[in-house]
């Protein structure tokens, strides 16, 4: 506590007494990432967007740098055996999970090119934008795909079991779904009536 006293004595001369005060106060500001609202939104998972959260930083424990730890000896990916498994190749350039992607563009009627992680990350931030339900559909499903890809990687790898990429798909459509049960949105515009037909949103 003493340790702190030079720190509390100004916001104390300040006049501030509220802990919310405080804290803005004494916590480290830095600049907003382009990908901030892409996982903390409203309708946010906090289990999904931890993980994508820690996908974007890079720091979840491919085999790519477990090798480089000396953890593992086995570097290649679990879902076609053809690459060394990075975060990018994982979430974006791997063939079968690139299929789920697609799926997953496919129920929400967009049509883009192949992205590599980092482009895909920044069109997604700059897309994904405002309150429409299209939107709201494609941040949760976004968070829910990177999710289910690291928990089947981590089933393969820890149990021996195999989802298809129709399982995957269904495993977010039913995410989505249910995030957005009895949400107050126009349900008789027509791009909501098929969002919301495809997503299997009640």
């Amino acid at each position: 506590m003493l340790k702190l006293k030079n720190d509390a004595i100004p916001i104390l001369n300040a006049g501030i007494t509220t802990a919310k005060g405080i804290w803005e106060e004494v916590r480290h500001k830095h600049d907003k990432v382009s990908w901030q609202k892409l996982i903390w939104f409203p309708l946010h998972i906090p289990k999904l967007s931890v993980i994508t959260w820690l996908a974007i930083l890079d720091r979840l424990p491919t085999r790519e740098r477990l090798l480089r730890t000396g953890l593992t000896t086995v570097g290649y990916c679990l879902f076609y055996n053809d690459a060394l498994e990075t975060r990018n190749h994982l979430f974006a350039d791997c063939i079968v999970v690139t299929s789920l992607w697609n799926g997953i563009l496919n129920l929400s009627h967009l049509s883009v090119p192949h992205m590599s992680w980092e482009v895909k990350l920044a069109w997604a931030s700059s897309t994904w934008k405002g309150k429409s339900l299209l939107t709201s559909i494609m941040k949760i499903a976004w968070c829910a795909f990177i999710y289910k890809v690291w928990e089947e990687r981590n089933r393969r790898i820890f149990q021996g079991k195999f989802r298809t990429v129709e399982d995957l798909l269904g495993s977010i459509k039913e995410i989505v779904g249910l995030q957005h049960m009895n949400r107050d949105f126009n349900r008789l515009d027509n791009v909501n009536m098929l969002l919301c037909n495809n997503w299997n949103i009640a």
